[in-house]
């Protein structure tokens, strides 16, 4: 298997990312120009507050930099290792797949049973693309 397909996979992650951080980052100058947060709020994040759905955006935002990161570090173990599998790129896209899935339910109807389990999904994948990497290398050694 062409070990650069599990490349894609990182790419559309990290576009992902890049589309919450543009649309927080937009949505924060509109209301700054709407006068419904002041710019001295993101000074510290102390002065005065922000609306109920840019604390939403915030919250969202972070979440991409707390579990995802062990996404790209699985990914990256895998193509250096050589141990890209057809498995693991499947779960790859099944990873940025809940990832979508949990953004969409977060900003939109965040129905917090329904992203709980777009969450616990991709975390249950994300196990297993682990555990691939660690079948992989255990099994072959590092090549």
């Amino acid at each position: 298997m062409d070990s650069s397909a599990i490349v894609f996979p990182a790419i559309a992650m990290f576009a992902l990312t890049a589309s919450v951080i543009a649309y927080a980052g937009g949505s924060r100058l509109v209301a700054i120009r709407r006068r419904e947060v002041s710019i001295r709020y993101y000074r510290l994040f102390n002065e005065g507050e922000q609306t109920p759905w840019l604390h939403l955006l915030g919250r969202h935002m972070q979440n991409h930099f707390e579990v995802p990161p062990l996404f790209y570090i699985a990914v990256l173990f895998l193509y250096v290792t050589g141990s890209v599998t057809p498995l693991a790129v499947v779960l790859a896209w099944l990873y940025v797949g809940s990832r979508c899935a949990h953004t969409f339910i977060h900003l939109g109807s965040n129905n917090v049973t329904h992203r709980f389990i777009a969450f616990a999904l991709g975390g249950l994948i994300l196990v297993g693309l682990w555990l691939t990497l660690l079948w992989s290398v255990a099994s072959s050694g590092v090549r």
